[in-house]
C-alpha cells in the first residue's frame, strides 16, 4: 500500500512538474572546447618516499615514492611531478650530473631513463630485468656505466648511451671467500674509488664486504666480524670508513683489509643498533666530518631514529627525529670526490618528513625551505579554496603571520635553488585555507603556482574538554567545515564535535572574552517548547543583553538564548570555553561561539553545514537533526527548528509551488520590531491569530507579525486544550512525534543566504534563507532584518515553498535576470565594526552580480511579459539539478544523474561564462553550462569512486574561473583547472628543470706511475685503469646460437620518444617503408630457419650424447671388480 502511495505522489509530482514548466531559448557562448581537464601542480611532501637523489651541478632534488611517482624539486616555484605509467614504487634513483637525465629503478625490476631537459620529462629508455631484481644502483659523477647490484648477489653494468648490458658480469660465488657457504644476500651498496675507478667496493646484506678489480679480477675480503651495513671511500682512495651491525665504525687501509686500523664506537660500549648508513666527507685535507644514521644504544627502549655528525673528533651532535630516516645525502661544494668535497648542509628524506640542515651553523638547525612540506603536520581533515582573494587580505595575513615565523631556522639560504620557477598563469591572488585534525587552520598563498604558508590559527586554543570527556575517542578539535567571508575577513569554522566559532580579523592585539550560545537540543519535541510563562520575561532595560556561557546566563541582560540546562533532557557538550580574558595577538580573533549538543554517547547531533553572512550578521548552522540561526550582533540564538518543522507539517514528496493564501499578509509589508524571542508573542494575539487560523495544508505555513507555524502548531497539542481541523496532519505533536518516529532522519545539508524570493508570484524582493534537506527538499526561509539589531530580534518566517528533488540536495546557488551568476551581500572590512554596521540604516543587503554582462547568456528570441524571469534558482541534488524561475517557480531545465549520482556542485566561470562545475561518484568532474545545463566536458580526477559523506569530499574544493584542489594523498595538495584557457597559459608558463651551466673541472691525477709505460717507450698498451675499454670488451658479440648471450639476463626498451627520433631520421615514404618491412621480415625468417637448424642439431646432439652415456653405463655395469 505504501509503495502504491508513493507511485502516486510521484505522478502527481510528475504532472506538476509540467504544468510548472517553462520553455525558454537561451543562446549561451560556452562551448566544449572551452573546458579541458589539466593538472596544474602538486605541493606538498610525496606520500611514502622511498629514496631521492640530488645533482649537485643543476642543484636540484628528486624523490621517489611508493606509487611510481617522482617530484623534482629545485629553487621557489619549481616543483614538478613525474609518473611511471605501471605505478610501481620507485625504489633507487640516480642523476646524471648536468646532463639532463635521471634514472629510475622501480619495483618491477625495470631501469628507466628520464630526460628532463625539455619541459616535459619522458622516458627515453628502459631496460628490463628478466630473472633477477635489481637491489641497488651506483652512478659515479661524469660516468658513462651505471653498476647494478641484483638480489642474487651479482653484479651488472649498463652502458649509458646504448642502454645494452656488458657482459662483464661479477658473479657472487666467484667474490665471496670458498670458505663461506652460505649465499651473501642482495648486493646493498656499490661504491667505486675515487682514485682509481676500477676498484668497486661491494657490500652484500649479509655484512660481507669485498674490493673487486675491475682490470685484474681480484678480490680482497673485509672481515665478517662485526657484519658491515655501510662503506664510505676517503678521497684519496687509500682508506676506507665502514658502519657496522653492532653500531661501531672502522677504518680499514684499502691495501690491508684483513684488518682494521682504528674501531670506536660513539654512542657507548653497550650495545647498539646497526648503522644503516655512513658518510665521511671532509671540509679540507686535515679535517673530515662523519655523519651516520643509527647506532643508537638499545637500552633505550623504541627505536629512535637519529642522524650524528661527528666533526673531526672535536665534536658530536645527535640529531632525534621524529620519523624513521630513509636516506640522507651530503651537498657538497665540491662534486668530484677525489678532492676534498666541503659539504655545507645535508639533506635528510624521512618516511614523514624532509628537511635540509646546515653543517656550518653550532647545533645543525634546520634550513626554512621555500617548498611546503608541513601540509600534514596535523592530518588535512577539510579545505577552502578561493581562486580570487582580495589582495589586501593577502597583505594581511602575511603581516600577521611574519609574527609566527620559526625563529629557530638557519640563517642560510635554501641550498637547493636549481631551475627556473613557473609564472603566474592566472593572474589571480588565491588563497587556500586548510583545517586539520588537531584543530588548527593554515592560510596559504597560491598564487603562482607556489604554495606558501602565510598564518596559522589555533581554533581549539580557546576550548576545553569537560572532565569527563578527558577519555572519550569521540570528542576532537578537528576542523569539520570552513566558511571565509573575504569582504568583511569573518570566519566561521565548524568542530567535528559539535563546536562553532566565529573569528574576526584585527590588526591589534586585543583582550576579551568569547561570547558563547548553547544550540537547543534538537531532535527531541520536549527540549524545543517555548517557555510558556510569558508574563516573566524579562523587560530590556538598557542597550545589553543577556547570553549564556555554559549552561550559566551572564548577566548582560537579554533573553534571546533559550536555557535549555533545566529541561530535563539529556544534553551533552564535550567542550567549554576558557572563561578568563586573554590578550590575542593581531589576526583572526574568537569572538562567539556556539555548542551544538549530543543526544547521548551513542547518539551524536552532527554538524552537516555551516553558512554565514556578515551583511545580514547571521551564522546558520545546519545539523542531522535540524537548524540553528544565530544572530552575531547580539551574539544570541534566533531560533531553533528540527528538520519536520520546516515544512510546516509532516515532509511530502509533492511540490507546492502555488500558496492558497493569496491575500494573507506578507511579513514584508509590516516590519516589525521585537524585545523578545520571536516565538514569545501576547497570549491576546496568540488566541486572536487562532480563531482565524485556516486549515493547513501540506506544505503550507501561514505566517501573521512574525510569529511561525511551528510555535503554532505546538500550542495546537490536545494538552492545550486547542481544538482544530483533524484533517491536517500537523494538528498534533503526536502526530509528529510518530512521523519522526517511523521516517528516517532528515538532516540539512545545503545552506545559502540570498536577496530572492521566496513565494510564488512576490512582488519585491527580500532576504532569505534556502535550506537544502537530505530528502531532496529545497526550502525557503524569510529573513525579516530589523533597523535596530541591539534592540530587536531578527524574525524568521518559514515560506511554505518547497522544491522537491532526487536525492540530497548538495548545492543551490542564483543568477539574476541577465543569467548572471549572483551571490549574497557582504560587509567590506571597513565596516566591520560591530557598532556601526548595527545601526547603520543604509546597510546594503543587495546581491553582488559576479559575471560580466558582456559574457552572460542571452535570450535567443523575444518572450512574453508573463514569462518575464526575475531571479533564477539552480539546485543540485544527487541524481538531478534543476533551473527554477522566480517567483513564477516555474521549471526552466532539469539534467538526470540516475546512474551516477553527483557529491559536489558549486557554479563558476570558465572564460568568465557561467557553468557549474559538479563532482560525481564516479570521481568525475562534469561542467554543465547555465542555465541550459549541457554537459559540456567530463574528466576523471579520481581513480576510484567517491561517496557523498567521504571525507576526500571535504578535501576537495571548487573555486572560479574553473579552478580547484583537493588533497592527492594525505601528505599532498593537487591544483587543477577544467579552463582550456588557463590550461594553455600554465603551459606556456611552465619553468624549467634544466639550465644549461658549465661542468667543473675535473681534478687531474698527477700520479708517476700512471704515464711510467708510455715515457719508456715500447708498444702502446691499453690503460689498465680504462674502465670504458675494460667493460665494453666483447660487447655486442654474438655466440655461436647468433644471440646476445647478455639478452637472457635483459632486455632493452627504447622509449616513444627515441622510436620518434627514428622514425624522423628515417624520413622514408610508403614504399620505402614497405620494402624495409619485407627485408625485416625476410632476416627474420631467416634467422628463424637458423634457429630451428640449430634446435635440431641440439637435439640430434642430445640423443648422440644419450646413446654413448647408455652404453657407458652398459659396459661398466658388466665389468666386475677385479677388473678394474
Amino acid at each position: 500500500m505504501d509503495r502504491a502511495k508513493k507511485k502516486f505522489a510521484s505522478a502527481i509530482d510528475g504532472l506538476r512538474s509540467l504544468h510548472n514548466r517553462t520553455e525558454i531559448n537561451v543562446d549561451e557562448k560556452i562551448q566544449s572546447e572551452h573546458c579541458r581537464f589539466t593538472r596544474v601542480v602538486r605541493h606538498g611532501l610525496p606520500e611514502d618516499p622511498r629514496c631521492f637523489a640530488y645533482d649537485p651541478v643543476q642543484r636540484l632534488i628528486a624523490i621517489g615514492t611508493g606509487r611510481g611517482h617522482i617530484r623534482i624539486i629545485g629553487d621557489a616555484g619549481v616543483d614538478y611531478l613525474l609518473k611511471h605509467e605501471s605505478g610501481e614504487p620507485v625504489l633507487h634513483m640516480q642523476f646524471l650530473v648536468n646532463e639532463g637525465g635521471l634514472i629510475t629503478s622501480c619495483g618491477t625490476d625495470s631501469i628507466h631513463l628520464w630526460n628532463y631537459r625539455q619541459k616535459t620529462a619522458e622516458i627515453v629508455h628502459t631496460v628490463q630485468l628478466s630473472k633477477e631484481s635489481v637491489s641497488c644502483i651506483h652512478l659515479p659523477v661524469a660516468g658513462k656505466w651505471l653498476f647494478i647490484g641484483t638480489d642474487k648477489g651479482n653484479v651488472y653494468f649498463l652502458c649509458l648511451n646504448s642502454f645494452l648490458l656488458s657482459p662483464y658480469v661479477i658473479n657472487w660465488n666467484k667474490a665471496i671467500d670458498l670458505s663461506c657457504r652460505v649465499h651473501p644476500g642482495p648486493v646493498r651498496q656499490l661504491a667505486v674509488s675515487p682514485a682509481e675507478n676500477t676498484k668497486l667496493l661491494i657490500v652484500y646484506d649479509k655484512g660481507i664486504v669485498v674490493q673487486w678489480n675491475l682490470g685484474t679480477r681480484e678480490v680482497d675480503r673485509y672481515p665478517l666480524d662485526p657484519p658491515i651495513k655501510s662503506v664510505n671511500w676517503h678521497f684519496d682512495g687509500r682508506q676506507i670508513l665502514t658502519g657496522n651491525v653492532d653500531g661501531s665504525i672502522s677504518l680499514y687501509n684499502h691495501k690491508k683489509s684483513t684488518e682494521a686500523i682504528q674501531r670506536t664506537t660513539p654512542h657507548g660500549s653497550g650495545p647498539c643498533r646497526p648503522i644503516q648508513q655512513v658518510e665521511w666527507k671532509h671540509m679540507s685535507e686535515t679535517e673530515s666530518i662523519i655523519m651516520f644514521s643509527g647506532g643508537m644504544p638499545t637500552d633505550d627502549g623504541l627505536p629512535m631514529p637519529a642522524l650524528t655528525i661527528l666533526k673531526g673528533g672535536k665534536s658530536a651532535t645527535v640529531l632525534e627525529m621524529d620519523w624513521p630516516i630513509i636516506q640522507f645525502i651530503p651537498l657538497n661544494q665540491n662534486i668530484w670526490n677525489s678532492i676534498p668535497q666541503c659539504p655545507h648542509s645535508v639533506a635528510v628524506l624521512l618516511k614523514h618528513d624532509f628537511m635540509v640542515l646546515d653543517l656550518n651553523q653550532n647545533g645543525h638547525p634546520v634550513i626554512e625551505s621555500p617548498h611546503a612540506m608541513n601540509i600534514h603536520e596535523s592530518p588535512v581533515t577539510c579545505m577552502a579554496y578561493y581562486s580570487d582573494c582580495p589582495l589586501d587580505l593577502i597583505g594581511a595575513l602575511t603581516l600577521v603571520g611574519t609574527k609566527q615565523r620559526n625563529k629557530e631556522f638557519s640563517a642560510r639560504s635554501w641550498p637547493v635553488t636549481g631551475g627556473l620557477g613557473r609564472e603566474c598563469a592566472t593572474g589571480h591572488q588565491e588563497l587556500v585555507v586548510t583545517g586539520h585534525k588537531d584543530g588548527s587552520l593554515k592560510f596559504w598563498q597560491e598564487t603562482g603556482e607556489h604554495l606558501q604558508i602565510l598564518y596559522k590559527l589555533k581554533s581549539s586554543s580557546h576550548f576545553e574538554r569537560l572532565e569527563e570527556m578527558e577519555t572519550s575517542d569521540k570528542v576532537s578539535h578537528a576542523v569539520k567545515y570552513i566558511e571565509l567571508c573575504l569582504e568583511s575577513r569573518q570566519l566561521l569554522v565548524a568542530g567535528i564535535s559539535g563546536q562553532v566559532t566565529l573569528f574576526r580579523f584585527t590588526k591589534q592585539e586585543i583582550c576579551g572574552t568569547i561570547a558563547v550560545v548553547n544550540i537547543p537540543l534538537l531532535g527531541n519535541l520536549s527540549s524545543n517548547l517555548p517557555n510558556n510563562d510569558f508574563d516573566k520575561s524579562p523587560v530590556p532595560n538598557g542597550p545589553g543583553k543577556e547570553i549564556r556561557r555554559q549552561r550559566k546566563i551572564v548577566s548582560r541582560e537579554s533573553t534571546n538564548s533559550l536555557d535549555t540546562s533545566d529541561s530535563g533532557d539529556e544534553r551533552i557538550v564535550p567542550f567549554k570555553v576558557r572563561g578568563a580574558p586573554v590578550k590575542r595577538p593581531p589576526g583572526f580573533v574568537p569572538e562567539l561561539a556556539c555548542f551544538v549538543p549530543w543526544h547521548s554517547h551513542a547518539k551524536v547531533d552532527q554538524i552537516t553545514t555551516i553558512c554565514l553572512n556578515s551583511s545580514y550578521g547571521i551564522i546558520a548552522i545546519g545539523t542531522s537533526s535540524g537548524l540553528a540561526l544565530v544572530d552575531t550582533t547580539q551574539c544570541a540564538l534566533i531560533y531553533s527548528w528540527t528538520t519536520n518543522e520546516l515544512y510546516g507539517s509532516d515532509p511530502t514528496p509533492a511540490i507546492q509551488l502555488s500558496m492558497q493564501l493569496s491575500d494573507a499578509a506578507s511579513p514584508l509589508e509590516s516590519p516589525i520590531s521585537l524585545e523578545a524571542p520571536k516565538r514569545i508573542i501576547s497570549e491576546q494575539k496568540q488566541r486572536s491569530f487562532d480563531a482565524r487560523r485556516p486549515q493547513l495544508f501540506k506544505t503550507q505555513s501561514v505566517v501573521e507579525n512574525g510569529s511561525l507555524s511551528r510555535g503554532d502548531s505546538q500550542r495546537e497539542s490536545p494538552s492545550s486544550g486547542r481544538q482544530l481541523n483533524t484533517s491536517s496532519p500537523s494538528t498534533s505533536s503526536q502526530s509528529l512525534e510518530r512521523s519522526m518516529s517511523t521516517q528516517p532522519q532528515e538532516s540539512i545539508t545545503s545552506l545559502s543566504f540570498i536577496h530572492s524570493y521566496s513565494k510564488k508570484n512576490d512582488s519585491k524582493m527580500s532576504p532569505c534563507l534556502w535550506v537544502g534537506t537530505s530528502a531532496g527538499a529545497s526550502l525557503a526561509l524569510n529573513l525579516i532584518l530589523p533597523e535596530d539589531r541591539f534592540t530587536s530580534t531578527i524574525v524568521v518566517a518559514p515560506s511554505g515553498t518547497v522544491v522537491r528533488l532526487k536525492g540530497q540536495v548538495i548545492s543551490q546557488s542564483f543568477m539574476d535576470n541577465t543569467f548572471c551568476i549572483i551571490s549574497p551581500a557582504s560587509e567590506s572590512y571597513k565596516e566591520a565594526a560591530k557598532e556601526q554596521s548595527a545601526t547603520s540604516p543604509d546597510r546594503s543587503l543587495l546581491n553582488r552580480v559576479n559575471t560580466k554582462a558582456s559574457l552572460a547568456p542571452q535570450y535567443s528570441s523575444s518572450i512574453d511579459s508573463n514569462d518575464e524571469i526575475s531571479q533564477i534558482l539552480i539546485v543540485a541534488a544527487e541524481n538531478e539539478v534543476k533551473v527554477v524561475a522566480l517567483p513564477t517557480f516555474s521549471q526552466l531545465y532539469v539534467q538526470k544523474f540516475d546512474e551516477i549520482p553527483l557529491v559536489k556542485a558549486t557554479p563558476t566561470h570558465i572564460r568568465g561564462y557561467p557553468c557549474l562545475m559538479c563532482l560525481s561518484a564516479a570521481g568525475q568532474i562534469i561542467m554543465l553550462s547555465l542555465p541550459s545545463l549541457r554537459i559540456l566536458q567530463t574528466s576523471t580526477i579520481f581513480p576510484h569512486s567517491v561517496e557523498i559523506d567521504d571525507p576526500l569530499c571535504q578535501k576537495t574544493a571548487f573555486s572560479d574561473h574553473g579552478l580547484g584542489v583537493y588533497m592527492a594523498s594525505q601528505t599532498e595538495m593537487e591544483k587543477y583547472t577544467m579552463c582550456s584557457e588557463i590550461a594553455e597559459q600554465t603551459g606556456e608558463s611552465l619553468g624549467e628543470l634544466f639550465v644549461p651551466c658549465e661542468m667543473p673541472e675535473q681534478p687531474k691525477n698527477n700520479s708517476f706511475l700512471k704515464g711510467v709505460s708510455s715515457i719508456f717507450g715500447g708498444t702502446p698498451r691499453n690503460d689498465p685503469n680504462d674502465i670504458d675499454a675494460i667493460l665494453s670488451e666483447n660487447m655486442g658479440v654474438k655466440n655461436s646460437s647468433g644471440v646476445n648471450p647478455m639478452r637472457s639476463v635483459a632486455r632493452t626498451i627504447p622509449g616513444p620518444s627515441v622510436q620518434m627520433d627514428r622514425a624522423q631520421a628515417g624520413g622514408v615514404s610508403a614504399g620505402q617503408a614497405a620494402a624495409m618491412a619485407l627485408q625485416n621480415l625476410n632476416e627474420r625468417t631467416e634467422k628463424l630457419n637458423a634457429t630451428v637448424d640449430a634446435t635440431e642439431n641440439l637435439k640430434n646432439n642430445a640423443m648422440s650424447l644419450s646413446s654413448r652415456t647408455g652404453k657407458l653405463v652398459e659396459k661398466y655395469e658388466k665389468k666386475k671388480w677385479y677388473n678394474f
